[in-house]
């Protein structure tokens, strides 16, 4: 430094008009294999490393001034493409470690001898290392800052595929790691590198419905996805989820996938139109319900239909809407919403109550109608009265009729019940009676009047008995006598045959 200096001065030939400076130049905060160069008004004077004084004399001033960045060349080096320091990374010189002076100028005053001191920070350099996302941050700090880094995510390489940010590692941090925009402790030269999880999309297609679960999932992730079923279509349409298609397959409105590559999957759906039956108070086998396209249908009205034994009941009539019919069985071909309704007549019962005789006209008849019956106007009696005439005759009708000719008729607006009223006529049975007391009478009769006669017969030839002819015996007479005596009129009795 000596001879430098001795050099320098011996090529300046001052005069008396220039001013001359005596400095001397010292270095604070820099590694002693570090070296800065000094410079008096822009020329250099040598160079000076940590712990050694570098002094001259110069008419060139007053600014004397040293490096701003050292080592020699920085921060140019290996700008902008920084490399990986790596191994190479030492503790000084560009392996990472640099210095700098806040306040590389200071002026000398002329023709004085001065002590000049100038101050180093270090500087650490920080590597920001990422495969994709435009990394920021890489350079060099003052030791104790904080540098900005940061990387854009997601990176999308293509339409499925993308790499999203999962985290930072190789530095401390001030907020955490996972988050791409951060600040980094400069304590020391830095390599920090960004970490990356590839994620495929999983497309969930649906021309129905809400679909749920598509989107991005790291690798190896397993989905889940799913769509709601049924979707209104329009009145009388709807459309009911099938099975999914593509790179899973099932029949659920749920299912799972293995995102190890980009997925795709499909619902297939039916189409379904409602069938609305109306049985109108009446019965049928089916009720209203959604039925796939293109199916058919069997509907069969239940006829007679709410039966009320012996009162009331409803008779089918036809089926009116997706067709006409007067089956009681239709089958329906759904191509499309489809109304099938069921009508009804409303019957009545006829029911006619009799004790005798054999009516007719009883049964069920259509609302409104007029229903005709009837009954013999007479019949005969049981035996053994009725095998002698007695027989009962038709008085006249009782409940919902007071017709009193075996024939009528009665509106049917409601259940009707009416009733046969009877009288029992026993004149034939009493005539033959009669008749049978008189025969048996005069039989009487007869049977006294031959006795009677004979008796008369017996008295006159009595004395002729007398004078020898033989005389009936007293046995034979008391025989008769006693049968006489036996014989007695028949007492008929008063009132009708069968009467106590």
């Amino acid at each position: 430094m000596v001879i430098l200096s001795l050099a320098v001065s011996s090529e300046i030939v001052p005069t008396q008009a220039v001013s001359w400076y005596y400095v001397t130049v010292k270095t604070v905060g820099l590694y002693p294999n570090v070296g800065a160069r000094v410079y008096a008004g822009g020329y250099l004077m040598g160079t000076i490393h940590e712990g050694e004084t570098l002094t001259f004399n110069t008419t060139y001033g007053p600014a004397i001034s040293i490096d701003s960045h050292v080592p020699n060349g920085y921060p140019y080096y290996g700008y902008p493409f920084y490399t990986y320091p790596g191994p190479l990374w030492g503790p000084y010189g560009n392996n990472g470690v640099a210095f700098f002076c806040r306040f590389n100028s200071q002026s000398a005053i002329a023709n004085t001898t001065v002590a000049l001191t100038f101050r180093y920070d270090p500087l650490f350099f920080l590597y920001v290392k990422s495969e994709r996302g435009s990394p920021e941050g890489t350079g060099w700090y003052l030791a104790g800052s904080w540098a900005h880094v940061a990387v854009a995510t997601p990176i999308e390489e293509g339409s499925s595929t993308r790499y999203r940010f999962d985290r930072w590692t190789g530095a401390q941090l001030r907020d955490s790691a996972t988050s791409s925009v951060n600040l980094v402790y400069m304590d020391s030269p830095k390599a920090l590198e960004a970490l990356w999880v590839t994620q495929y999309r999983l497309t969930v297609n649906s021309p129905h419905g809400q679909v749920s679960g598509g989107g991005w999932y790291d690798k190896d992730q397993t989905a889940t996805f799913s769509v709601s079923s049924p979707v209104a279509g329009g009145e009388g349409i709807r459309y009911t989820f099938n099975s999914w298609t593509g790179d899973y397959t099932g029949s659920s409105t749920t299912g799972t996938v293995t995102m190890n590559a980009p997925r795709t999957v499909t619902a297939t759906w039916k189409t379904r139109f409602l069938l609305t039956i109306d049985p109108k108070d009446g019965q049928v086998d089916k009720s209203t319900q959604w039925l796939d396209s293109g199916t058919s249908v069997s509907v069969t009205a239940l006829s007679p239909s709410k039966m009320v034994e012996k009162k009331s009941r409803l008779v089918f009539l036809e089926w009116q809407g997706a067709t006409t019919s007067t089956s009681n069985t239709v089958t329906i071909a759904m191509d499309g919403p489809k109304t099938l309704t069921a009508t009804w007549r409303q019957q009545y019962c006829l029911t006619i109550e009799t004790k005798h005789g054999t009516p007719s006209g009883e049964g069920w008849y259509d609302d409104g109608s007029t229903a005709e019956f009837s009954i013999p106007s007479e019949t005969l009696m049981e035996p053994p009265f009725g095998s002698l005439g007695g027989k009962y005759i038709f008085s006249g009708w009782t409940g919902d009729s007071i017709a009193t000719t075996p024939k009528a008729a009665i509106l049917m607006d409601r259940p009707r019940t009416v009733v046969a009223s009877w009288t029992s006529d026993y004149s034939m049975v009493t005539a033959f009676f009669v008749i049978l007391v008189a025969i048996i009478a005069t039989v009487v009769i007869l049977v006294v009047f031959t006795t009677r006669k004979e008796r008369l017969r017996g008295s006159r030839e009595e004395p002729q008995t007398r004078t020898g002819e033989a005389s009936p015996s007293s046995g034979a007479h008391r025989r008769l006598t006693a049968q006489v005596q036996n014989t007695k009129p028949l007492k008929l009795k008063s009132g009708r045959p069968g009467s106590k």
